[in-house]
Order: C-alpha cells, then sequence, then structure tokens
C-alpha cells in the first residue's frame, strides 16, 4: 500500500497534498495548528477509519479524498459522512456504510484478518485493522486501543494471531461454549433445587408423562438448547430478512434510475431543478447527475455489485440457519410425540417428589460435561501455546528495539500493552509505540505503510529521534511522520540534510487556517471525477 495523494475541503476551500513519495516522508511546521492533524486523520478517514478529529473542526461538512495503491491497482477513494465512493480501472463504486465498503475492501482489495466476535469468525473491523500501522495524535493509551468501537485489546492480538495463520476453530468453539453454557444451566437448576413446579390439568395423560419426564435432566438439557437455538435463528433470520429488504430496494431502485420516476429510501431520484431536465441520483452524502449516460452506467454496475454483495451476506445468513436447524433436528429426531410435547409444555410441570434424584442426576450430568470441556481444553491450549510463540517474538522486538534508541532505558515490554491504568507518559510513550509499531510490522511481514502523527511526542530527545529515523530508514517502505520544530531546530534546517528523506514544511500554512480558497478549483477537478454534484 502506497499513499499517492490526499485532499479534503468543498467547493469553498481546500487542501491538496500531492508530495509523498514511497520512502520518509516527514510533515513539519515550526509550531502548531499547521493542519498535520487534520491531514493525517483525513487520510485514515478516507478509507474507513473512525478519525479523531481536532475540536472545532467539522468533518461532516467536507469532502476526504485519497489516491492509493494496492500492489498494482490504484484507487481512488472520496469519503464524506459515512458514505464512501471508490473509483478503480475507471468504475465508480458507491458504498452507503462503512460496513458495506469493509465487506468489499475484505472481498477484492486486501483481505482482512478473521477474529471471532459473537461465537464467529468475522473480518476485522477497519478502524482496528489500521492500528498495526497508524498512531493517531491524540487519545494515546498504552494499556488499551486508542479507538475501541465494538473491539477489546484482545481482538487485537488475535487479529495479529490470524495474520499469521493462528485462527481459533470455528468448529470447537460453538462446541466448547455450548457446554458451557449448559454448565451454568446445571449449577444454577442444582442451586435453585428445581422448587417451582406446576399442574397440567388440560390434560392428565400428557400430565402424567411430564411428571416422569420432569425428573429427567437430559430433557431440561434439550429445551434448554432448542430454546437457544430458536432463538439464534428467529435473530438470524431478521438479520438476513433486513438484508433481503435492502437487496430488494437496490432492485427496485435500478428500475427507478431506468425510468427515472419515484425516490427510495436507499437512494433518491429527483431533479435538481425544477421542470428541468437534469436528473440527480443522491444517497445519504453524495448527488450524481444521472442524465448523463456515462454516470448512469456506473451507478447502476455499483448497484448491481452491492446487490451481489447482499445476495452473498444473504446466502450466508441462509447457511447459518441451515446449520442451525440441523441442530434441532438432530435433537428431536429421536424423540417420540409426548417428549416433543413436554417442550412445549415445559413451563407447566406438575410438582415432584423426587427432588433429590434430579439433583443427583444433574450432578452426573455435570461431571461429564466438565470432563468434555476439559478435553476439549487440550486443542486450545494448544493454539495458545502458538499464540504464545507470536507474542513473544513480538516482544523480543520490541525489546530490541528498546535497546537501540534508549540503552538505559527501564522499561519493561511484558505484553503487548501496558497493565490496566499503566500508561507510559512523556517520551517513554512514544518510544513504545515506536517500537510496537516497528516489531508489528517485522513481525507480520505486512506492505502497509507506517504513519504516525506527533512522532516526537513527549519531548523526545533529537539523539532518541535520529535513531528512530535511521531504523525507519532501514525498513526500506513508505513511511509518513509529522512534527513539530522548535525554532532553533527550524532555523537550522533539522532534516535537510538526511538522505533517504522527503521533508514536506507546512511552516507557511495560516494558524488554523490550512484549508484555502485557492485550492478550491483544483479540488473540484478531483471530485469531480467522481461526477458528483457540489
Amino acid at each position: 500500500m502506497i499513499i499517492k495523494k490526499f485532499a479534503f475541503g468543498n467547493e469553498k476551500e481546500a487542501f491538496i497534498e500531492s508530495r509523498f513519495e514511497d520512502s520518509i516522508n516527514i510533515i513539519f511546521s515550526n509550531d502548531n495548528n499547521r493542519g498535520k492533524t487534520l491531514v493525517m486523520q483525513g487520510l485514515m478517514h478516507s478509507i474507513g477509519y473512525d478519525s479523531i478529529f481536532p475540536s472545532g473542526f467539522n468533518n461532516k461538512n467536507y469532502y476526504f479524498f485519497s489516491e492509493i495503491s494496492f500492489g498494482d491497482k490504484t484507487y481512488k477513494f472520496l469519503r464524506k459522512g459515512n458514505s464512501i465512493l471508490l473509483i478503480e480501472n475507471d468504475s465508480l463504486k458507491v458504498f452507503n456504510s462503512i460496513s458495506e465498503f469493509k465487506y468489499y475492501f475484505d472481498k477484492n482489495i486486501y483481505e482482512l484478518p478473521k477474529i471471532e466476535k459473537d461465537g464467529e469468525l468475522k473480518p476485522a473491523d477497519l478502524t482496528l485493522f489500521y492500528e498495526l500501522f497508524f498512531l493517531g495524535q491524540d487519545k494515546r493509551n498504552t494499556s488499551s486501543l486508542i479507538i475501541k468501537g465494538r473491539n477489546n485489546k484482545q481482538d487485537f492480538k488475535n487479529m495479529i494471531f490470524a495474520m499469521e495463520g493462528i485462527l481459533i476453530s470455528s468448529t470447537n468453539t460453538y462446541d466448547i461454549e455450548e457446554l458451557k453454557k449448559k454448565k451454568k444451566s446445571i449449577q444454577l437448576d442444582i442451586k435453585a433445587e428445581k422448587k417451582k413446579i406446576s399442574i397440567i390439568k388440560k390434560n392428565p395423560d400428557l400430565a402424567k408423562f411430564i411428571s416422569s419426564a420432569a425428573n429427567n435432566a437430559d430433557f431440561k438439557n434439550t429445551s434448554n438448547q432448542l430454546t437457544e437455538l430458536n432463538k439464534n435463528i428467529a435473530e438470524l433470520r431478521k438479520k438476513r430478512n433486513r438484508e433481503e429488504n435492502r437487496k430488494i430496494k437496490l432492485q427496485s431502485l435500478i428500475n427507478e434510475l431506468k425510468s427515472l420516476n419515484r425516490s427510495l429510501n436507499e437512494g433518491n431520484v429527483k431533479c435538481s431543478d425544477c421542470g428541468s431536465k437534469n436528473i440527480i441520483f443522491s444517497n445519504k452524502e453524495f448527488e450524481f447527475e444521472v442524465s448523463n449516460n456515462y454516470v448512469r452506467k456506473n451507478i447502476l454496475n455499483s448497484i448491481k455489485e452491492n446487490i451481489s454483495i447482499k445476495e452473498d451476506i444473504v446466502q450466508e445468513f441462509n447457511s447459518e440457519i441451515l446449520k442451525e436447524q440441523a441442530q434441532i433436528t438432530k435433537l428431536l429426531e429421536n424423540s417420540t410425540t409426548n417428549e416433543k410435547n413436554y417442550i412445549l409444555f415445559q413451563d407447566a410441570i406438575l410438582d415432584s417428589k423426587e427432588i433429590d434424584k434430579i439433583v443427583s442426576k444433574l450432578q452426573e450430568e455435570l461431571s461429564e460435561i466438565q470432563r468434555k470441556i476439559d478435553n476439549n481444553k487440550n486443542k486450545i491450549v494448544t493454539n495458545k501455546e502458538l499464540q504464545r510463540e507470536v507474542l513473544n517474538q513480538l516482544l523480543f522486538e520490541m525489546r530490541s528495539y528498546y535497546d537501540k534508541i534508549d540503552s538505559q532505558g527501564t522499561l519493561m515490554f511484558e505484553d503487548l500493552f501496558t497493565k490496566n491504568g499503566e500508561t507510559y507518559s512523556g517520551s517513554e510513550g512514544q518510544e513504545y509505540y515506536f517500537c510496537k509499531l516497528l516489531a508489528l510490522n517485522n513481525v507480520l511481514n505486512h506492505n502497509f505503510p507506517i504513519i504516525i502523527d506527533s512522532f516526537r511526542e513527549g519531548e523526545l530527545s533529537s539523539r532518541k529521534e535520529d535513531l528512530m529515523i535511521q531504523e525507519f530508514l532501514k525498513l526500506n517502505k513508505q513511511i509518513i511522520l509529522t512534527s513539530t520544530l522548535k525554532d532553533e531546530e527550524y532555523l537550522s534546517e533539522k532534516y535537510i540534510n538526511i538522505e533517504g528523506i522527503n521533508i514536506l514544511d507546512y511552516s507557511e500554512v495560516q494558524d488554523s487556517k490550512i484549508l484555502q480558497q485557492e485550492y478550491a478549483e483544483e479540488f473540484a477537478e478531483l471530485i469531480d471525477k467522481f461526477s458528483i454534484q457540489p
């Protein structure tokens, strides 16, 4: 991945940075508030990152453009709000959400590592993934992620393990979790002593059967499993139907774009000027003039691709539903009619005098479940041993870099994150992040640039900074850093004489005025390629 160009703005003001090189790029200025952080956060924002923008800057009022190559392909991204447009090989694609964009990114640009979330292996969120190589200026916390969202630091580690080919077995995960749920349920049942049971008078024969069946813990376990499975199926159907509805709306939208006669929730077709022939298509953030055949063709192709994505997602949900239904069939295939009726009437079981027998039976089953859990743990322990090896490699690399830049330092790297509540301050924090990002680069051998905003955070000494730059040069890859220089450093032309560094001086930018009217026309030409209305 190589950053080629970044720009952001609107029809009134903009800024464009096209001087990036495939080497070390240092954006610097002789004072703060020159827009360096806006450039770094905006760049990542354009490709789906949940950016932390400086206070007072309303990102919703601006478009964020980037031109980036992945391998031998070059992509152009344009984001506004949570909508992203993508130009690939002169083909325009429209994504109405970051979730849609992530799905496409994973399938077509770069396969994201799969981590376990909600009992399933799912592609890592883009913001979590980008934290492998991007470090923003704000909210740094060495004991956790910078941006948590729905992720935690274990998810970050699992992402690393997935990239190294160490995955949690999806077949074993469900079994173990099911056993643990059953164990917890049985423990609660034993504690409660099965003391609340009522009589079914409407069907004496069924009541008689239930009276004996109630003492069989297998029935209760079967019931619990069926309840859980039916709950899962209901949730999966809800998600599947939601995606199916979106697909139907997109299919209808194709017809509407062809006939240009009404509006839909997924996008609107409307006259831009009442009574004129200028017709535009809009989603939440972007508008396109679809009177133009070229634009209209690209929009239609993009919608068709989104329909294909929805079909894949619906198919995945269908497969999950079939798996859950197969579990139900398996549970009931040997059951009698009365046993099935028992499940229907499970909340109306008559009082039993055999409580002790029930408890005894449950305790036997509890022991059996514990035995299965212990046996299954052998497979997980093996994975954890491999994971520990990867973690040790990372910590070894971190220690090696730390010894190079601060041989007298006292930091101890016992984990990828510090303990909760223990956050390095000042230059120690910057040294930690430097060692961590370079260790991740070396162990994972990833092909992404390293991007660090304010890489001299915490009054990092000039000697340590020089050592860091020498280590960056050895990586032989694109690096983008920002730095605020002291007056004497700026006057001495600090970075000028270091070979292999591309320097980008922002000192002439006015305080908090990086967006300028003079860039507006060129910026309009950039986003005009996406055929949107200003």
